[in-house]
């Protein structure tokens, strides 16, 4: 009577009378990237389209549905506690329940008995299927959790997308910093040498040099000639100061162009150098620059796409609960839970009898 009347009385008054209709508003989703490789009929036909299987994330959407962060997502934003708390729910079905506290922890628990989403291992599809006790709000939930596990792909992909980039950006943005710095120390030098370019200039003094040298050449040409032939002629005297003359000046284009440390060699050494490392900073502002585009594309690769094979169903019947069912199991439990005390229950007899 204890164990299995009263029980199945019980249970025949509430599924029969008590327990209220629930709806069951039923979606599936896929999670896709495109750059993996896909196996099966399904995942290839969406290979064709430019999508493969991304299975382990499906995975972290199916957690996702399961946390506690998206059920702070339906209570901020879906009005989740009111859902959940309709008139038209039976005392053991609504929340909170009556021997319960209406806390958080509460309204998980309550949550995950109407939700159930699993993730199909061979074909990566996952199917999410939400009851509620008002048809439309089932509908609404099943929405709300596709949406905000949209949203939680979106801030993976911004997340990975950043990191990516983050790294390339910041080498991108020290070698625009260097070379502009280069370029500051370039133009330093000039305005402070007075140069534009030491080379060309140092170019033209040497071409100076190589003039006078031609005409110092011919000028002590001409004068050898002239003392051979007319030695005390006027004109050795003026030979001989412009040969003196132009000696000079070769001296002192040369001291201009080496031999000191005001002369143009070590500046055509300095601005060398500060060419070189300007080009230097140059190329690896272009190779920073590669690098970041690289890692843009690779990000856009490495993207994850939620989509919906099939959108969430307005119930227009109530498939839960099970009535029948429901009772035949709490029928079948009570009189397996009555076979196992009386077996107990002989044993402690038999064992007192035989003391």
């Amino acid at each position: 009577m204890l164990i299995v009347v009263v029980p199945g009385v019980f249970g025949a008054i509430y599924y029969g009378f008590i327990c209220a209709d629930q709806y069951a508003s039923e979606t599936q989703f896929v999670v896709r990237s495109p750059n993996r490789n896909a196996a099966g009929l399904l995942s290839g036909f969406l290979q064709s389209t430019g999508f493969v299987r991304a299975q382990d994330d499906s995975y972290i959407v199916t957690e996702f549905i399961k946390s506690r962060a998206a059920i702070d997502a339906l209570v901020s934003r879906d009005d989740l506690k009111a859902i959940l708390s309709r008139p038209e729910g039976d005392f053991l079905s609504r929340y909170p329940l009556p021997w319960a506290e209406a806390n958080n922890e509460e309204l998980y628990q309550h949550y995950l008995r109407f939700i159930n989403v699993h993730t199909d291992s061979g074909s990566g599809v996952t199917t999410l299927d939400v009851r509620a006790f008002r048809a439309d709000d089932a509908y609404r939930l099943a929405n709300a959790l596709v949406q905000h596990a949209e949203e939680l792909i979106n801030r993976l992909n911004d997340r990975a997308r950043e990191d990516a980039i983050r790294y390339a950006q910041i080498e991108v943005n020290d070698s625009q910093t260097r070379l502009s710095k280069m370029q500051t120390s370039l133009t330093d030098f000039r305005n402070r040498e007075a140069l534009v370019d030491p080379n060309k200039q140092s170019a033209a003094a040497l071409d100076m040099i190589a003039r006078l040298s031609d005409g110092l050449a011919d000028n002590k040409a001409r004068l050898s000639a002239l003392e051979e032939q007319a030695p005390q002629s006027p004109q050795g005297e003026a030979l001989r100061a412009r040969v003196a003359a132009m000696e000079r000046q070769i001296s002192d284009e040369r001291t201009r162009i080496v031999g000191s440390d005001g002369s143009m060699a070590p500046r055509i050494a300095q601005y060398e150098q500060l060419l070189l490392e300007r080009e230097m900073a140059a190329k690896m502002l272009t190779s920073a620059t590669t690098s970041l585009e690289n890692a843009r594309i690779d990000a856009q690769r490495q993207q994850l796409y939620l989509e919906r094979i099939a959108d969430p169903n307005l119930p227009d019947h109530a498939l839960y609960p099970k009535r029948l069912i429901s009772f035949l199991i709490l029928v079948a439990v009570c009189f397996a839970t009555f076979w196992i005390v009386r077996f107990f229950v002989i044993q402690v007899y038999e064992h007192a009898a035989q003391q």
